[in-house]
């Protein structure tokens, strides 16, 4: 049984999001994973459910390195978002750089809920 019922991943890379989706299906993680290519396509998937009334995803995996709109501009994006959300997802970052500045900005945004070092492991999804 899953112990979530959806997810969205935000991540540019093709190689890592297929392993994150591997991860995932494995471990029963989740019954619902959503992939989306930049904060840009997230935010406006978050925001097409949310005009929809449907439930948004219990976890957001976020990459901050993107084109487009990288993480910070979607988390600052989603803050404003989530003040007409009634379940605000977990949001989990992704990030293959250890800079402590990363870890510093991240815990600027109450809704980050941790910072995983790229790539998403059995053992980082145990942990959730």
């Amino acid at each position: 049984m899953e112990k979530y019922k959806s997810v969205l991943l935000i991540e540019d890379d093709p190689i890592t999001i297929m392993v994150c989706e591997r991860i995932l299906k494995m471990t029963n993680f989740s019954s619902q994973i959503v992939s989306k290519k930049n904060g840009h396509e997230g935010i406006e998937y978050l925001k097409g459910l949310i005009e929809s009334q449907t439930s948004l995803p219990d976890i957001i995996f976020l990459d901050i390195n993107m084109p487009i709109m990288n993480g910070w501009d979607f988390l600052n994006e989603f803050t404003i978002l989530q003040q007409v959300c009634k379940n605000i997802p977990k949001i989990y970052i992704l990030s293959s750089t250890v800079d402590p500045e990363d870890k510093r900005k991240a815990t600027l945004y109450s809704i980050v809920t941790d910072i995983i070092s790229k790539p998403l492991t059995k053992e980082h999804i145990q942990k959730i």
